[in-house]
């Protein structure tokens, strides 16, 4: 073939910078008024949304703007421009039932590709973008909604989602209701918002967070009373959603006081009845006929993070239960550390029971799905690091310390994650480069803890302080347990430091293991447990659990298991075993060798960031 045909022709010369610079004077012409040729005028006559949203600015604002950029943007106006209709030809269109405010932030969308949502505003700019046929507005107001649902507002999101009938919004708010049910049966307020076909649709969830059908049948009976006529039949509709067979002989003096409301006597005397006879075997087949809501399988475990790419394990050290947790998937093919990590995950649960999972390996972010066991990939971190930690503060994550995974340098550098926005951003750097660190929370403040030094970041002022130093040669793990955050260091000394006096006091001793490969301390159920990992021997290692006696200031073993993979990271949090798989891999049987772990060090890490001198002797000066 003839080289010279490969290049014959025109050259094709692009200019990269181009499309920007295009959107960039389009918004020039449109804020300049500058060769508009059609005017918009919203005429917001209603609330696009319903009863419950404020309306927007006054109607009648003119909108000076370009037809093909409107064209451009929304299939509404390029139907509207290019159709043939009437609006074609005119040199003012008007719109309805769109208020000033949202039309100016969708205008402002399509000539820069930008949105600004508030949280005044989300509800309308979603109706009106519906209207206007703008699907990326639509979705990032569906968006928005997801991530800042709560308890007072989580009703109103799932009435809105079903009057705009968007179903994915519906399916989050619906499974935001099930998760905190427990919370909102309390008060039943919100929940009484709801329609007869919605509160159908929640009161079926075979997802409900309940530990008993009772609180199902307590929000289905607040609900009838507020919204229905005692004589009306629809109360049945509601009553049959209740899951009956469920309830037990301890439920006898809540159902006897059933009986003297109108409509259930009406329609459901002859299932109490049934409960009065005392023929508890019938009760009983009825609930192994009935499916259990999901939340009467939850139970506090404690969590082993280990190798990527492997299932991790979930132990209840005190019924002995074992379950095995999916893990994300992680791309190891592609890896260029300087070193390479010992430990691959750094992970932090919040108080509303969520976890979250970030890997030294890369850069990605991961929240898990209980119901559905598996990691949901979140925006990705800023840097990469190795050896780093994580806390969480007040509706943020932040991730600190570390060392970039090329240089090898120590990071100052302190990332903070929004939960509400799904976004990162960069805070008040760490005014000490530190090593090996532990970071936890207590009492709305975030504490760094290292064996040297301790820093409390406060977050209005976005700013690090010095509190009081531990001085220990070596630290292994922190928790915090009855507000105070308690340091394992130098084995067998365990420190607590009290933030509220500033003071440090030393607990009980831990026993000792002279073949262990890592000690944790983690908070289980209200109660302080210590772990000891040993190896026993290749792919064998011995877990042995301690529970602190505060009263005895001493350390109480609770149980010795013998498994694989165990994983050096743990922590205890709230799951569905329901949803889990089973954790019979993760068990092997005891026997007589005992092994050596000579060549490992506590925490199971060789980088840099260890700490020097001997776990097994420590000296008191400091006391």
């Amino acid at each position: 073939m003839d080289t010279g045909r490969c290049f014959s022709g025109p050259e094709a010369l692009e200019d990269s910078r181009h499309a920007l610079t295009l959107i960039k004077q389009l918004k020039c012409f449109y804020d300049s008024q500058l060769l508009a040729d059609v005017t918009i005028e919203v005429l917001a006559e209603q609330d696009p949304v319903g009863p419950g949203v404020a309306s927007g600015a006054s109607a009648g604002k003119l909108f000076p703007c370009h037809r093909n950029v409107l064209a451009a943007a929304s299939a509404y106006f390029r139907s509207m421009f290019t159709g043939g209709l009437h609006e074609s030809s005119q040199s003012k269109v008007s719109i309805r039932g769109v208020d000033a405010d949202s039309m100016a932030a969708i205008l402002d969308y399509c000539y820069t590709g930008k949105v600004a949502v508030t949280e005044s505003s989300v509800q309308r700019l979603y109706a009106a973008a519906n209207m206007l046929q703008l699907d990326y507005v639509r979705h990032a107001c569906a968006d928005f909604m997801t991530r800042r649902l709560d308890i007072s507002n989580c009703a109103g999101i799932l009435k809105f989602a079903d009057t705009f009938d968007n179903l994915d919004l519906k399916s989050k708010a619906q499974a935001f209701i099930a998760k905190h049910f427990a919370q909102l049966s309390a008060s039943g307020k919100e929940l009484c918002e709801l329609d007869m076909k919605q509160m159908k649709e929640i009161l079926t969830l075979d997802s409900l967070d309940v530990d008993c059908e009772r609180k199902v049948c307590s929000v289905a009976v607040h609900w009838i009373e507020r919204n229905l006529r005692a004589e009306t039949e629809d109360a049945l509709h509601i009553l049959k959603c209740v899951r009956w067979p469920l309830f037990t002989e301890k439920d006898r003096v809540y159902m006897d006081s059933l009986k003297s409301k109108p409509f259930i006597q009406k329609h459901l005397s002859s299932l109490l009845d049934l409960t009065s006879t005392g023929d508890s075997s019938v009760i009983s087949k009825g609930m192994h006929l009935t499916k259990q809501r999901i939340g009467k399988s939850a139970k506090e475990m404690v969590l082993f993070f280990g190798r990527p790419n492997e299932p991790f394990m979930c132990y209840d050290p005190y019924t002995e239960e074992i379950y095995s947790m999916a893990s994300p998937v992680i791309n190891l093919s592609s890896q260029n550390f300087k070193r390479p990590p010992m430990e691959t995950f750094l992970v932090c649960a919040t108080p509303e029971n969520n976890l979250y999972l970030a890997s030294h390996l890369s850069k990605n972010f991961w929240v898990y799905n209980a119901l559905l066991n598996c990691w949901q990939e979140l925006a990705e971190r800023l840097l990469g690091r190795l050896h780093s930690y994580m806390g969480y503060l007040s509706g943020h994550l932040y991730i600190l310390g570390g060392r970039d995974p090329v240089s090898d340098a120590r990071l100052k550098e302190v990332e903070c994650y929004s939960i509400q926005r799904n976004q990162w951003a960069f805070v008040a750097t760490l005014p000490h480069s530190l090593g090996k660190m532990q970071v936890v929370t207590v009492n709305e403040r975030l504490y760094v803890v290292n064996k040297r030094r301790m820093l409390c970041y406060e977050p209005q002022l976005n700013h690090w302080t010095q509190r009081g130093s531990l001085k220990r040669n070596k630290l292994h793990r922190a928790c915090v347990f009855q507000e105070q955050i308690i340091c394992l260091c130098d084995i067998p000394v365990v420190k607590a430091y009290n933030p509220t006096r500033g003071e440090w006091r030393r607990m009980g001793d831990i026993p000792m293991d002279s073949s262990a490969l890592n000690y944790q301390v983690v908070q289980h159920n209200n109660k302080l447990l210590l772990l000891t990992l040993a190896i026993v021997h290749h792919n064998k290692n011995r877990l042995v659990v301690h529970e602190y006696d505060p009263l005895r200031d001493t350390w109480n073993n609770v149980v010795t298991m013998f498994g694989c993979s165990f994983g050096s990271l743990s922590l205890s949090a709230r799951m569905y075993t329901a949803c889990l798989s089973s954790g019979h891999g993760f068990v092997t049987e005891e026997d007589d060798d005992s092994g050596s772990s000579v060549d490992w060090d506590f925490d199971g890490l060789t980088d840099a960031d260890s700490d020097s001198g001997s776990s097994s002797s420590f000296s008191d000066e400091n006391w």
